[in-house]
């Protein structure tokens, strides 16, 4: 494995760990000699966590664990609300078998790795998520639409919603994901959008109260 890739492995697991928390300033003299990389290929490996998410850049302050605030969650749920349902009513049409067939298995992947404890199977719940929506996004025929959802919705956000859900939480998103298979299957793109919208709600409420609480333990 390369310094770079040392680097970056370490840091986004310790974001992921919450050793940064978000808005924690990271001082590279510290992760270089921590993960015994020099500061050419720890920069590489900033650079990469920036354009993933994972960090961002103050100007004059450094890199910081990227900061979420209340606000920001409401607004990136609220754009998700109004347009991804609708993007899955109008895949639904047009989603041929080959399609079909991939969204039940990463829905089967999603409920398998909900089971399963450990850094990987966070990992590969959240890829099997990432391609069950996109699957959906891609067949909606608006590409622009597409782009903006994808811009929003990051990596690092994903993996953070999953790490804040019950297994209460975790079993009605799982549920949610059938469901959709079953809407798409039935070419019924009216019941696909509303599960859709369903799922996105109960997300944004998840994450916005236990980021509010977190916020008010922090203050105490």
């Amino acid at each position: 494995m390369s310094s770079t890739e040392i680097a970056y492995q370490g840091v986004r697991l310790d974001i992921l760990n919450q050793v940064y928390r978000p808005g924690d300033r990271i001082k590279e003299v510290a992760v270089a000699r921590k993960y015994g990389v020099s500061r050419t290929p720890l920069r590489q490996a900033f650079g990469r966590l920036i354009s993933e998410g994972w960090l961002e850049n103050i100007p004059n302050q450094g890199v910081r664990a990227t900061k979420w605030s209340v606000a920001d969650l409401e607004h990136i749920f609220d754009i998700r609300v109004r347009l991804e349902p609708y993007l899955t009513r109008c895949a639904v049409d047009r989603l041929d078998t080959t399609q079909l067939q991939a969204l039940k298995g990463y829905a089967d992947d999603i409920a398998r790795y909900s089971n399963t404890a450990g850094e990987v199977a966070i990992q590969k719940r959240t890829q099997a998520n990432h391609m069950f929506h996109n699957t959906l996004l891609m067949a909606s025929g608006n590409p622009r639409a597409v782009a903006i959802l994808n811009n929003l919705v990051e990596l690092p956000l994903v993996i953070w919603t999953f790490r804040q859900f019950t297994p209460l939480e975790t079993n009605r998103s799982n549920d949610h994901h059938y469901e959709i298979v079953q809407a798409a299957g039935a070419r019924d793109g009216c019941w696909a959008e509303s599960v859709m919208l369903s799922h996105i709600l109960a997300a944004k409420n998840t994450v916005i109260s236990r980021l509010t609480s977190q916020a008010e333990s922090a203050r105490r």
